[in-house]
């Protein structure tokens, strides 16, 4: 904190992330406090030496500068004080001829929090509304449960098996994971390809269950008694964000109480339904045919808000409401690891990894660190105003807002400039590539013979559709898309792929 940014704050008020103790000759207690609301929440600011007049902050300054400074980070240091070290940064600085101590506290790593007082974990602290506030018994479970090694998803969860779930959803499931994982062994019986990738356990000589599990492919009854609470509300609001309340609250409502996997589906099909722009839908993979930004947007944005809620939580719903001029998706989880890291590519901590997985085998969210940015930069590059996100560490909760465009966007709308990177091949799209690198230009028909598949439609949608689209392969009668006499080669950008991969092997 620089003395300018000091003084523009005394002239207005405590912030969420600053807090003006008078502290002259002493610590007051309240200020350790502070410090636990801080490290808890998003870290701040705790400045000594100001003192307040009904509401008008002013510099008194810190009299016994050594002492005061010195008892401060003597306390932190002090076992019975705090219960985790604070890495605490300091400053002085003069303001009207007075000095005034400043202390940044940083947030500290979920593993330790909560941070709390005097040995007793019911200290503990968040910032809420510019004050310290005591966690509740919830919150503090909250902390815990975020802070212990073993993943809540990956619990087991005590349930008789043959009755644990809805087969239909493992169904779709698997047809899909088929689909995009050729030449695995589709010979495996439900129980062994839940077993084969950690959704049922090997406990005391029996097969059982992970919550995982049964949040993706759970029966009604199951998930109902793991988790009594909706999974999803979603909302459509004929009214702006910042509006009173219509007297119809909603045009349409549907909140969902299933498995993700029917939740997912239940949602696609509803979003087709009031999309102002029709658009059609392979009914198996759940993926549009013209794949549009728009729904590639949405689609990470409702997958990233069903795979990291925190479910142990049982006060809070996931919501996602369509105003006039924004979608709005909240989630009762905020970012699991640091949350300054957002933006940045790459794994990252992950509060529920083994739905975070299932998803991701399916290829319905993009891969791992690339989210974010991609809806960030693909959200404006159709016009639209930038989207915002609000990572609330005090109520544990993430919201995303996507702005919608007020006026249509008319011309070629420019995205924002991206360095070239290597298109994303899924396995049956590799398949096809090294095919017609190794054959030639060919055919529906032929591509259909060469792979053994009768189904044109998943042909299309599974291996050609997503090739076009990532400008791997191009037609060969560009203006007769339908025409029969259609081929299908590869682009300059698939030769350079082809090319790679075989460099890389």
């Amino acid at each position: 904190m620089t003395k300018d940014e000091l003084i523009e704050l005394l002239d207005g008020h405590e912030w969420n992330n600053v807090e003006f103790k008078k502290a002259q000759r002493g610590v007051p207690e309240s200020a350790f406090e502070t410090v636990s609301s801080f490290s808890n929440t998003g870290g701040g600011w705790l400045v000594f030496g100001i003192s307040d007049y009904d509401g008008h902050y002013e510099a008194a300054g810190v009299l016994e500068i050594d002492k005061v400074q010195n008892d401060f980070l003597s306390a932190l240091r002090a076992d019975n004080k705090v219960n985790h070290d604070i890495k605490v940064e300091t400053n002085l600085i003069d303001v009207e001829d007075k000095t005034v101590l400043v202390f940044r506290i940083p947030e500290t790593s979920r593993q330790d929090k909560p941070i709390y007082l005097n040995g007793d974990i019911r200290r503990s602290f968040i910032r809420r509304g510019g004050c310290d506030q005591r966690c509740t018994m919830p919150e503090i479970e909250r902390f815990l449960r975020d802070a212990a090694e073993e993943r809540w998803d990956g619990q087991v969860f005590s349930y008789p098996l043959e009755e644990a779930f809805h087969k239909e959803s493992i169904k779709w499931y698997r047809a899909l994971f088929n689909e995009r994982n050729p030449g695995h062994d589709e010979s495996l019986s439900d129980q062994e390809f839940l077993h084969q990738w950690g959704c049922l356990i090997r406990k005391d000589e029996t097969l059982q269950p992970t919550r995982a599990s049964i949040l993706l492919f759970g029966s009604p009854a199951a998930i109902h008694q793991m988790l009594p609470r909706p999974t999803l509300d979603v909302q459509w609001i004929p009214s702006d964000l910042g509006e009173p309340l219509p007297e119809i609250r909603w045009l349409d409502r549907k909140v969902f109480e299933d498995n993700l996997i029917i939740t997912w589906r239940g949602l696609v099909t509803s979003y087709m339904q009031k999309t102002e722009k029709p658009f059609s839908i392979d009914p198996h993979t759940l993926l549009r045919n013209d794949a549009p930004p728009e729904y590639r947007v949405f689609r990470e944005a409702a997958i990233n808000l069903l795979i990291h809620q925190d479910y142990a939580s049982q006060g809070f719903k996931a919501v996602i409401k369509f105003y006039r001029d924004v979608i709005q998706l909240w989630n009762p989880g905020d970012v699991f690891g640091n949350a300054d890291h957002l933006l940045e590519p790459g794994e990252k901590e992950v509060r529920n990894p083994q739905i975070v997985a299932a998803f991701r085998r399916l290829g319905l969210c993009e891969q791992a660190g690339t989210g974010m940015g991609m809806m960030l930069n693909q959200w404006q590059a159709l016009g639209h105003p930038e989207p915002e996100y609000d990572n609330d560490r005090s109520r544990k909760a993430f919201e995303i807002r996507l702005p919608l465009a007020k006026e249509p966007v008319t011309g070629e709308v420019t995205p924002p400039v991206t360095p070239p990177v290597t298109p994303s091949v899924t396995p049956p799209v590799k398949r096809l590539i090294d095919l017609i690198a190794e054959k030639g230009e060919l055919g529906a028909g032929a591509i259909r013979e060469a792979f053994g598949l009768k189904d044109r439609t998943h042909v299309r949608n599974t291996y050609i559709a997503p090739a076009l689209e990532s400008g791997l392969i191009e037609y060969t009668i560009p203006d007769k898309p339908r025409s029969s006499e259609q081929r299908y080669r590869l682009t300059d950008k698939g030769k350079e792929w082809v090319e790679q991969n075989q460099v890389e092997k």
